[in-house]
């Protein structure tokens, strides 16, 4: 969503017109099936459409943004509701991978104490072992 929101927010910023932005957006996307709803949304377009209304019978694409697009048809401010659903996104994968970051480390500082303990007790056992040998000698 990041990616349709920055690259669609320059297209309107720099006047393309919306039938190109999305014939755009369909090659610039990755995903095969997201670009494909572009061309169908390029098609309801053509017939008249706003661009809100082919984006909420797509699935792929959440409330905010389809509200968000809608709210900058009708103001007149597209190309600024489309840059803030790209900050947003962007915000909530920075948000995401600083959470990933967080919980590798804690997971990984775990695995390594395990490690540590691990080789500890196969250094210490066999020295206690050693010490009741020399402590009671007959097995007692």
């Amino acid at each position: 969503m990041s990616r349709f929101g920055s690259i669609f927010s320059v297209l309107q910023f720099s006047g393309v017109p919306v039938l190109e932005s999305m014939t755009i957006l369909a090659g610039v996307i990755n995903n095969s099936v997201i670009a494909s709803e572009f061309h169908k949304i390029k098609e309801s377009i053509k017939q008249g459409s706003t661009i809100a209304s082919p984006l909420k019978t797509a699935e792929y694409f959440p409330p905010m943004v389809i509200n968000m697009v809608a709210i900058g048809e009708k103001s007149g401010n597209l190309d600024a509701m489309l840059n803030d659903i790209a900050v947003h996104y962007d915000a909530e994968v920075d948000y995401a991978m600083k959470g990933i970051g967080e919980s590798l480390s804690t997971v990984l500082t775990i695995g390594i104490a395990v490690v540590i303990g691990f080789f500890a007790f196969a250094i210490f056992l066999p020295m206690w072992d050693m010490a009741n040998i020399a402590l009671y000698p007959s097995g007692n």
